[in-house]
């Protein structure tokens, strides 16, 4: 029964909380502390360095301590450092690492203390409450850090505060900062604390350090309980924080923002007003949730990489004086619209790669701009108008990277190319051009001339196939002609009334076409009742119609290019009605073939003459004026040479042929 007792009261002594109260002088109380085991610890009296050096070594089981009744003294000595390499501990100061890593939960110290020391509580991971008493003065770096302190409100006394003083605090919630003189909040003072979600600060605030608040991704905002005096903002102040309401109107003293100060922060805008004149490199780098940026107009530059990945949208550049834009500058942005004004003189490396939501783009500079590598990158440059200057129009169709765009020297109405107008570049497009080279529509004259050569023709339907397909050039703005010695041929025929006959339409050509088309005067009494292409053209689209009354257009397009370099093209149906009179002319003129690359090919026109049987006997071989005579077709081949008059024609098909120099008619 005894052991059992004894037993008991050993458990009950190893788990009793351990309270103390004592009175000290100083370097004393390690002499009044017989037990190291204390848990709760209360100190009148005077302490000096050595009684924080023994609290810290000695006592690792306190989690209370009253140190409100203490006068803190002060303390030297040069032949032995008591905490780092500090050998004087000046009075009302906590000393540097006095409870480091300590498990303390409840801490009360002097309310005369003016100083607290370079991580005096840091990792103290069980602190969840801190009065800080008035009068105050300074708290050194790392002071706090890794605490659970949820709501820190500096007294006005507050002078200096030390480098990540608050940072990597779990458990932090609410800041409040008002300061009776100015104040620097410091390098990495909250960065890391990441639930920190409202932070106020008085209008003694006059800076915020290098990634003062990085990390605070919970961060809803500052609120400045008078006015904003800060006149820096330091490198990654607000890296990746959620502030979202920093007002840089209201920023009346702030002259410079430094290198990725908002970067991937949530700020939603930002005006820059005209005190503020420099913005870091990346400073708002995807700040996804930004959509509005208004640089300071006198500004003279864009930083590297300043908007890059945001949602950034309205003319950035509209109104300033910009000559500098940085590499990646706007990249992946959605601008629509950028103006860039004649101050600008070069663009850096990517800067503006990824913004596959331009449509507008107007350039002032009557120089060209230097460019960086690659600063257009993934931009589908051809479908973009590019107003530039008119005395600069040569040198921006030339210059590299430049000439990709759609340049103009005048202000476009349209997008070249959306013929519809409906503000895409699409096979509609394509279909508008068709109905307006059909004459079946005369909308949209205004845009249909997509490559710019003052005509609109077949080669404008493959200015649209080469901006769909992404070709990496924009459509000319210049008649771009070949001398060509391509040619169309077809046989002249004969034809009654109420009949049909399949004319054939060859074309004997060098190089290979993507588009074609030709113009058809039919004589009167004849019509064009089909028309049908051939295995050279199998892979291509056609369409023909009566454009005005006698006069047929036949089309053909494709994304590909024809079959072949000769043979026949199209099989045209002529019918004949009653009122043709036979011995006519059909004129195929207007005649023009387009290469993939938008060269066009203007071909000569052929007359390709009609009769009727009717007619024959009037143009029959005078047998009796036999003899050798050469046989040509009405293009102009010789196709017989030296031949008996009387078997001139023998075998030919039926069409008109010229024999020794008479038309001749079989049929």
């Amino acid at each position: 029964m005894k052991k059992i007792l004894l037993s008991l009261v050993l458990i009950i002594s190893a788990t009793t909380s351990w309270a103390l109260e004592v009175e000290c002088t100083p370097g004393n109380l390690a002499n009044l502390v017989d037990d190291t085991s204390i848990t709760s610890l209360t100190i009148t009296g005077q302490m000096d360095a050595r009684d924080f050096k023994f609290i810290a070594t000695e006592l690792d089981a306190l989690t209370t301590i009253d140190l409100s009744g203490v006068t803190i003294v002060e303390y030297s000595d040069h032949s032995k450092p008591l905490f780092n390499n500090d050998v004087d501990y000046p009075e009302n100061c906590i000393p540097t690492m006095a409870f480091f890593g300590k498990k303390i939960t409840q801490i009360t110290i002097p309310s005369n203390t003016r100083a607290i020391g370079m991580a005096a509580f840091a990792g103290c991971d069980q602190l969840v409450n801190f009065t800080f008493p008035e009068g105050l003065d300074s708290i050194a770096a790392y002071a706090f850090t890794a605490t659970k302190l949820n709501n820190i409100v500096l007294p006005t006394s507050i002078r200096y505060l030390g480098k990540g003083v608050f940072s990597n605090m779990s458990n932090l919630y609410r800041v409040t900062i008002k300061p009776s003189n100015e104040l620097v909040i410091p390098e990495s003072a909250f960065e890391g604390s990441k639930i920190v979600y409202y932070v106020t600060l008085g209008p003694n605030v006059v800076a915020i350090g290098d990634r003062a608040f990085k990390g605070t991704n919970r961060l809803y905002g500052l609120s400045f309980s008078d006015e904003n005096n800060i006149r820096h903002i330091g490198k990654e102040a607000f890296l990746a924080s959620g502030i979202n309401n920093f007002n840089f109107d209201q920023a009346t003293a702030v002259t410079d923002i430094d290198d990725w100060a908002f970067a991937q922060s949530k700020q939603p805008s930002a005006t820059i007003p005209a005190n503020i004149t420099h913005v870091g490199k990346g400073a708002f780098y995807y700040a996804t949730n930004m959509t509005s940026y208004v640089p300071n107009a006198a500004s003279d530059s864009i930083a590297d990489l300043l908007l890059a990945g945001t949602a950034v949208n309205n003319d950035v550049t509209a109104g300033t004086e910009i000559s500098n834009i940085g590499r990646y500058a706007f990249y992946n942005t959605p601008i629509t619209t950028l103006t860039l004004p004649s101050t600008t003189s070069y663009i850096g490396e990517l800067a503006m790669a990824g913004m596959i939501d331009l449509q507008e783009f107007t350039i002032d500079a009557t120089e060209v701009p230097a460019l960086g590598d690659n600063v257009w990158l993934g931009v589908k440059q051809a479908t973009i108008p590019l107003k530039v200057p008119r005395e600069s129009y040569e040198a921006y169709s030339t210059a590299a990277q430049w000439s990709r765009f759609l340049i103009w020297a005048d202000e476009p109405q349209f997008i070249y190319g959306d013929v519809n107008q409906d503000g895409f570049i699409t096979a509609a497009d394509i279909t508008a051009l068709y109905d307006i080279l059909l004459g079946v529509s005369d909308n949209y004259l205004e845009t249909a001339d997509v490559n710019g050569d003052g005509d609109i023709t077949a080669a404008d339907i493959t200015a649209i196939y080469n901006i769909l397909l992404g070709v990496d050039k924009a459509p000319g703005h210049n008649k771009k002609t070949n001398d060509s010695n391509d040619k169309i041929i077809a046989q002249g025929f004969v034809i009654e009334a109420g009949k049909t006959h399949n004319m054939k339409v060859d074309m004997t050509n060098n190089a290979q076409f993507a588009a074609m088309q030709l113009d058809i005067t039919m004589p009167q009494g004849l019509t064009i009742d089909n028309v049908t292409t051939t295995s050279r053209a199998s892979n291509m689209t056609m369409g023909f119609n009566e454009i005005e009354p006698g006069k047929w257009r036949i089309l053909i397009h494709s994304a590909t290019t024809t079959s072949g370099k000769e043979g026949t093209m199209f099989n045209i149906t002529v019918k004949a009605d009653e009122s043709f009179n036979g011995n006519e002319t059909i004129t195929i003129n207007n005649i023009i073939a387009v290469e993939p690359n938008e060269l066009v090919h203007e071909i000569d026109d052929i007359d390709v003459e009609v009769g009727t049987t009717t007619g024959v006997k009037d143009i029959n071989i005078d047998n009796a004026d036999n003899g050798p005579v050469d046989v040509y077709n009405m293009n102009g081949q010789l196709i017989r040479q030296n031949v008996e008059r009387n078997e001139a024609t023998t075998g030919l098909p039926s069409g008109i042929y010229i024999v020794g120099g008479k038309k001749v008619i079989v049929k």
